[in-house]
C-alpha cells in the first residue's frame, strides 16, 4: 500500500500537465537561452532537460533513443546496460535475475523484448555486432562446478559489459526493425560511445554500496546459512562492499579532432565459506576501457578510431569435493573505426569495421584432482579452460539521394555486412582425477585429454531499404539476404512497414509493419560432443590390474540446423495531444525453429523444435516537449504500459540446451500440445512504469524517480503426476504482483572557476516491498526473495 501511495505525486503531475501547458510553453520566470555545453559549471545557464524521445523529426515507433543526460539521471543502480531498459515497456527480466540473498555478486542481467529468447538479442557498440556467441545461454552456472565434458558456465550474450556511464547514446528497436540490423529473433540495443564534442575536461567519481545500507529478505529456514555466509557458489553475500571508480575526459588534439577516454572499475568483495569451513572473501569485478579518436577531415569527411575493453572477473572453488579455489573471466577486447563521407552527387556512404575478441576462461589451481578413502583426502581443481571467438566486421552503407517521382519520393539505402568468425575451445592440458579405495589401491582413473575445437566460417549480409513517401504515407519496403558459412543457411527477411499521417500536421499516425527476423548460431552445438571424445576412463582390480577402459565417444547425430527466426505483426497509433505524447502499440511475434536438444535412439542432437508465441500491447505516454514548470524547477514524467500474453513448449531454463516434451500434456482439463503452455519465463503478464525528472537549475539539483509495477502472472508447472491414459498432468503456479520505487538525487555544486563537484545518492525499492520468487510447490525449496531497499552513494569532481 506504501507503494502505491507513491504513485500520488507522478499521477497529479500528469494530471496537472494539461492545464499547465500554456506556461510550460511561455514561463514568466524563464527566458530563452542559448544551450549550455555538457561540461558547463555556470550556474546562470539552465540546464537543457532530456528527452526519452527526439521530436521534430517523428522517430519510428518500434525506437527508442536515450541520450547521454537521461543516462545519468535515470536510477541505474550499478551502472549496467540492461537496467537502462526497465523503463521500455516491450522489455521483460527474468524473475530470477535479482535476489535479495546474493545481491553482492556484480553479474548483470539479461532481458528479453517480447517474450523472444534473451540469448537472442543485438548487441552494437559504434554501428558494429559485438554479441558474445560461444554459449551465451550458461548464465545460471556463474559460480558452479566448471564442466569438463561441456563447455564453461557464466557466460552472456553481452560480449561486453558495458558501464552506462561510458555512453552517449542508446538506441533501442522492439519492432519494426530496418533491414540494415540483423542475427536477432528479440530486439537491438545499439549503444554509441561517447565522442569528443568540442569540450576539454576531466570527471573523476566514486561510489561505495554496503551490506549495511541494504534491507535483506530470507527465509526463516536459511536465516543461519545466510548469516554465516554458508556455501561458496554466491547463495548467500551477508557481508558485501561495492565500489566504483571512474574517469571520463575528452581533449581536442588539433583544431578538427579530439580524443575521448573512459576508465571505471565497479567491484564487489563478500564472504563465503570454503567447504573445510573456513572463511574466504571473494572478488567480483567489471572493468571498461574506452578511447576514442574522432576527426573531421574535412567538410564531407569525419572518421572515428576507438579501442574497447571490458572484463569480469570474479573467484569461485571448485566443489565440495575438490576444493581448489579458480577464477573465471568473462571479456571482450576490440578496435572500432567509423567513416561517413558526402559524395559530390548527394550519396552518403558510411564503412563501420570491428575487431573484437571475446573470451570466457577458466584458470583453476590444479589440473589434478584426488579422492583417497584410505587418508581422507579429497583435494584438486579441474584444470585451465579457454573459450574464445575472434570477429572481423565490416558493415558498408551507401543512403542514395532522394529520387522524387511526381508525389513520390524514394529514400534508398543499400548496405550489407561481413563477418568472418573463428571459434574455439581450447583445454591446454590434461585434467586428471584419481580415486583411491580405503585399502590404498587405485579403483578409477578418469582423464580429460588436452584438446581444441574449432569453428571458423564466414557469414554476409546484403540488404536494401526503400522508405516512400506518398503524400501524407510513408512506407519502408526492406529485404535483407543473410548466409551462413558454418550451417549453409542462406535465409530472407522481408521487412516491411507503414506510417500514415492522418492529417498532414504529425499530431495523429497510425503505424502498421510486418517483419521477420532471424536469429544466431552458437559455438556450443560444435562442442559438446567433441567433449565426450576426449574423455577416457580406466577402471582397475584390487590388485591393480586393468578391469577395463571407457573411452567417451561422439553421440551426436548430424547438425543439420535452420535458423531460428521471429515473424511479426504491428499495428500502432501514435497521437499528439496538448502537451501529451502517446504511443499504442499491438505487436504479435510468431516463433519457429528454436533450436533444442533431443535424445532419439541413443543419439544426442540438437533439432529445430523450439516454438513460441507472444501478443504485446504497449502503450507509453510523455512530456517530453513541454515540461511542467513550478517556481524554477521543471519536471517531465512518464508512463508505459506492457500487458503480454506468452506461449512456449519450452518449459525450464535451460535454453537450447533444454528438452521439449513433444507429447500433449493435460492442463486446465483438457490435453493441448506443449507448446500452449503459458511461457516459462520472461512472460511478466502486466507491467507499469511511471517515471519522472525534475531538474532546479538554480540549485544544480536533478531528482528523479522510477515507479515500476510488476504483475506476478501464472506459469504452469508440472506436478509429476499422470492422468490414466499416462499424460504429464500441468498445474498454474500464481505468482505475486510487485511495486516498487527507486529515487536518484543528484546535486552538482559549482566549487570554485570551472570546477563542479558531483554528489548523488540513489535508492532503490525505497518502501522495501519484497515478493517471493519461487515457482515450485516442494517443502524441500526455500523462498527467494527479490531484492529489498539499497543505498547507493557517489561523489566526484569535474574540471
Amino acid at each position: 500500500m506504501r507503494a502505491l501511495m507513491s504513485l500520488t505525486p507522478l499521477i497529479a503531475i500528469l494530471a496537472g500537465l494539461h492545464a499547465a501547458s500554456v506556461s510550460a510553453n511561455h514561463p514568466p520566470s524563464v527566458t530563452a537561452a542559448t544551450p549550455c555545453r555538457d561540461n558547463s559549471t555556470d550556474t546562470a545557464c539552465p540546464q537543457v532537460l532530456p528527452a526519452i524521445k527526439v521530436r521534430g523529426q517523428a522517430l519510428p515507433a518500434g525506437l527508442q533513443v536515450l541520450n547521454h543526460e537521461l543516462i545519468e539521471q535515470l536510477p541505474t543502480g550499478e551502472g549496467n546496460l540492461a537496467d537502462l531498459l526497465r523503463i521500455n515497456p516491450a522489455v521483460d527480466f527474468s524473475r530470477s535475475s535479482r535476489g535479495s540473498a546474493n545481491s553482492g555478486v556484480m553479474r548483470p542481467e539479461e532481458f528479453s523484448f517480447h517474450g523472444q529468447a534473451y540469448y537472442q538479442n543485438l548487441f552494437m557498440i559504434d554501428g558494429i555486432g559485438v554479441n558474445n556467441d560461444i554459449n551465451p545461454a550458461s548464465g545460471n552456472s556463474d559460480f558452479g562446478t566448471p564442466g569438463l565434458t561441456r563447455p564453461t558456465g557464466g557466460s552472456s550474450p553481452q560480449g561486453y559489459y558495458l558501464d552506462v556511464g561510458l555512453l552517449d547514446q542508446v538506441e533501442i528497436y522492439d519492432s519494426n526493425v530496418p533491414a540494415s540490423f540483423g542475427g536477432f529473433t528479440g530486439g537491438v540495443v545499439s549503444a554509441k560511445m561517447k565522442r569528443y564534442d568540442g569540450g576539454d575536461f576531466v570527471d573523476l567519481r566514486y561510489g561505495i554500496q554496503r551490506d549495511e545500507w541494504e534491507s535483506f529478505h530470507i527465509a526463516p529456514r536459511d536465516v543461519d546459512d545466510f548469516d554465516n555466509a554458508a556455501g561458496y557458489d554466491a547463495e548467500f553475500t551477508p557481508i558485501y562492499r561495492k565500489d566504483s571508480y571512474s574517469l571520463s575526459a575528452q581533449q581536442g588534439l588539433t583544431a578538427r579532432s579530439g580524443l575521448t577516454l573512459g576508465l571505471s572499475r565497479r567491484s564487489s568483495a563478500f564472504l563465503q565459506t570454503t567447504p573445510d569451513g573456513d572463511p574466504v572473501y571473494f572478488n567480483d569485478r567489471i572493468d571498461n576501457i574506452h578511447a576514442r579518436v574522432d576527426t573531421q577531415w574535412s567538410e564531407r569527411l569525419d572518421t572515428g578510431i576507438s579501442l574497447r575493453y571490458s572484463e569480469r572477473h570474479h573467484d569461485g572453488i571448485t566443489s565440495p569435493v575438490y576444493d581448489d579455489p579458480y577464477t573465471k573471466d568473462h571479456s571482450g577486447i576490440g578496435l572500432g573505426g567509423n567513416l561517413e563521407y558526402q559524395l559530390a552527387a548527394g550519396q552518403t556512404f558510411t564503412l563501420d569495421m570491428g575487431l573484437d575478441r571475446n573470451e570466457d576462461t577458466l584458470d583453476s589451481a590444479r589440473s589434478i584432482s584426488v579422492i583417497d578413502l584410505s587418508s581422507g583426502e579429497k583435494y584438486g581443481g579441474f584444470g585451465d579452460i579457454d573459450q574464445h571467438q575472434t570477429r572481423l566486421s565490416l558493415a558498408p552503407k551507401l543512403e542514395l539521394r532522394p529520387v522524387h517521382n511526381g508525389n513520390l519520393e524514394h529514400r534508398i539505402t543499400l548496405g550489407g555486412e561481413l563477418r568472418y568468425v573463428d571459434a574455439r575451445y581450447s583445454r591446454p592440458e590434461n585434467v586428471d582425477n584419481y580415486f583411491y579405495l580405503a585399502s590404498g589401491s587405485l579403483s578409477r582413473h578418469s582423464r580429460y585429454a588436452r584438446g581444441d575445437v574449432a569453428v571458423n566460417y564466414l557469414s554476409q549480409a546484403l540488404y536494401v531499404d526503400d522508405r516512400i513517401r506518398w503524400h501524407n504515407v510513408d512506407l519502408r519496403l526492406g529485404l535483407r539476404a543473410d548466409y551462413n558459412g558454418w550451417l549453409g543457411n542462406l535465409d530472407f527477411a522481408p521487412r516491411l512497414s507503414a506510417d500514415w499521417d492522418l492529417f498532414g500536421n504529425g499530431h495523429t499516425r497510425l503505424l502498421a509493419g510486418a517483419n521477420r527476423y532471424y536469429g544466431r548460431s552458437f559455438l556450443q552445438y560444435a562442442i559438446n560432443d567433441a567433449l565426450q571424445g576426449l574423455y577416457t576412463q580406466t577402471t582397475y582390480r584390487p590388485d591393480g590390474t586393468v578391469l577395463r577402459i571407457k573411452q567417451g565417444v561422439d553421440s551426436s547425430g548430424q547438425l543439420d540446423l535452420s535458423t531460428p527466426y521471429s515473424d511479426e505483426l504491428m499495428l500502432g497509433w501514435v497521437q499528439q495531444a496538448g502537451p501529451f505524447n502517446s504511443t499504442l502499440k499491438l505487436v504479435r511475434r510468431d516463433s519457429h525453429d528454436g533450436v533444442r536438444k533431443v535424445d532419439h535412439n541413443d543419439l544426442t542432437y540438437y533439432d529445430n523444435g523450439g516454438l513460441s508465441n507472444t501478443t504485446s500491447i504497449t502503450w507509453e505516454l510523455d512530456h517530453a516537449d513541454h515540461p511542467l514548470r513550478i517556481g524554477n524547477s521543471a519536471t517531465v514524467a512518464r508512463l508505459a504500459l506492457g500487458w503480454k500474453d506468452s506461449t512456449s513448449n519450452s518449459q525450464d531454463d535451460d535454453g537450447y540446451e533444454g528438452k521439449i516434451d513433444t507429447n500433449p500434456v493435460f492442463y486446465q482439463g483438457r490435453l493441448i500440445d506443449s507448446s500452449d503452455l503459458p511461457a516459462w519465463d520472461y512472460n511478466i503478464p502486466l507491467s507499469v512504469s511511471l517515471s519522472s525528472i525534475t531538474q532546479v537549475a538554480t540549485w544544480n539539483l536533478t531528482w528523479s524517480n522510477v515507479v515500476n509495477l510488476r504483475n506476478g502472472g501464472v506459469i504452469a508447472r508440472d506436478t509429476r503426476d499422470n492422468t490414466a491414459d499416462g499424460y504429464d498432468i500441468y498445474d498454474d503456479v500464481a505468482l505475486n504482483d510487485l511495486v516498487t520505487l527507486d529515487t536518484k538525487l543528484q546535486w552538482k555544486p559549482k566549487l570554485w572557476s570551472d570546477h563542479q563537484g558531483y554528489l548523488m545518492v540513489e535508492v532503490s525499492n525505497v518502501f522495501d516491498d519484497v515478493i517471493s520468487t519461487k515457482t515450485g510447490d516442494s517443502q524441500y525449496i526455500s523462498d527467494l526473495y527479490t531484492p529489498g531497499r539499497k543505498v547507493w552513494l557517489e561523489m566526484g569532481l569535474r574540471f
